[in-house]
């Protein structure tokens, strides 16, 4: 009853939170309409730019496909390319349910169900959150002074909480460390601890892949809002989304960072560009939030083949009911 009821209280709460975004995202962009004296005056659309932010946001999303295959890969795992891309973007759909968990769930399923071991699985899912966190703190780094002389906390205080913040992260990489959250999440998942131990240096080496998807993220925004007339200076500019990206994925009570999202870009757009035409801000935004979605559906739709299955055959994938018994295999390495 009590987990009920908190994942009530998510779901509402998230309900809520959305809802109060869109009326505030909305109410915004209406009077930079009216402001502009219409929404043509607002619109300067370059396509061939456009096409390049496309480009690049295309790289953004493979990249963040072949994550799941490094990660459990440092735990043992052999999925390939193919197999981890599939996963990652099959399970996805699970991240637009409050509560942030069953994004994770699906992957746990999906890759249960592809030969990784319960113990490769899990200790892809404490890889990735690590590194997902990690890598969105180091790509804000930069906007750090803006954001706290906006918060009035002194620039020397928000550097140093993000920098601790971030050793405090590289730290739980330490294989000292490591273990031990190894152990919890042996219990948790009900089995023996047999998570494969690696040293600092190869864990530190899954960095780069996650800074490379962030920074490929943050050109792509960069470039679209060149695309809508918005003068984004490159820097800081192109750590903008990032650091949004980063806002949504630690509001669980938003599905998909949705509102927490948008609200951050609106934030730091106008703080770097503070004489930032009126609703431009709020277009690029929601513009960036619909293309990432029909990037991630394009990218959903392609995993089925890639995964070797059909789209009515999901719901039975993700409830776990072709589940092997565990032992790790060798993946497609297509």
């Amino acid at each position: 009853m009590h987990k009920d009821l908190r994942n009530r209280i998510i779901t509402i709460a998230g309900i809520v939170f959305v809802v109060v975004s869109i009326w505030f995202l909305g109410k915004s962009f209406l009077q930079g309409v009216r402001e502009a004296g219409g929404i043509g005056n607002l619109l300067h659309f370059n396509v061939p730019v456009f096409l390049a932010a496309s480009v690049v946001m295309a790289g953004h999303l493979t990249l963040a496909g072949y994550t799941w295959t490094v990660v459990t890969g440092i735990a043992g795992g052999h999925l390939g390319f193919r197999k981890g891309f599939s996963i990652h973007f099959l399970s996805q759909i699970g991240k637009y349910v409050p509560g942030k968990v069953w994004a994770a769930m699906g992957k746990f399923t999906l890759s249960r169900n592809s030969g990784l071991t319960t113990s490769q699985t899990g200790q892809g899912l404490v890889l990735e959150t690590v590194f997902i966190v990690l890598g969105c703190l180091i790509t804000t780094l930069p906007l750090i002074p803006l954001t706290a002389r906006d918060s009035g906390i002194g620039v020397s205080a928000g550097m140093a909480v993000a920098i601790g913040l971030a050793l405090a992260l590289v730290m739980l990489l330490h294989p000292s460390v490591f273990r031990k959250i190894a152990s919890v999440v042996a219990r948790v998942m009900k089995t023996q601890y047999t998570l494969k131990e690696r040293s600092f240096t190869e864990m530190l080496r899954i960095l780069p892949v996650y800074i490379a998807v962030f920074i490929a993220l943050g050109v792509a925004y960069w470039l679209m809002c060149l695309s809508f007339g918005l003068d984004l200076p490159f820097l800081p500019g192109v750590f903008v989304y990032p650091a949004a990206m980063g806002i949504g994925y630690l509001a669980i009570f938003a599905p998909g960072g949705l509102g927490a999202r948008e609200l951050t870009t609106v934030w730091l757009v106008h703080l770097i560009v503070p004489g930032c035409e009126p609703g431009l801000a709020e277009l690029t935004a929601v513009v960036a939030r619909l293309w990432i979605t029909l990037g991630e559906a394009i990218a959903f739709g392609v995993s089925f083949p890639m995964y070797g299955t059909a789209p009515s055959s999901l719901k039975k994938l993700l409830t776990g009911s072709n589940s092997p018994d565990g032992e790790p295999f060798d993946g497609d390495e297509g």
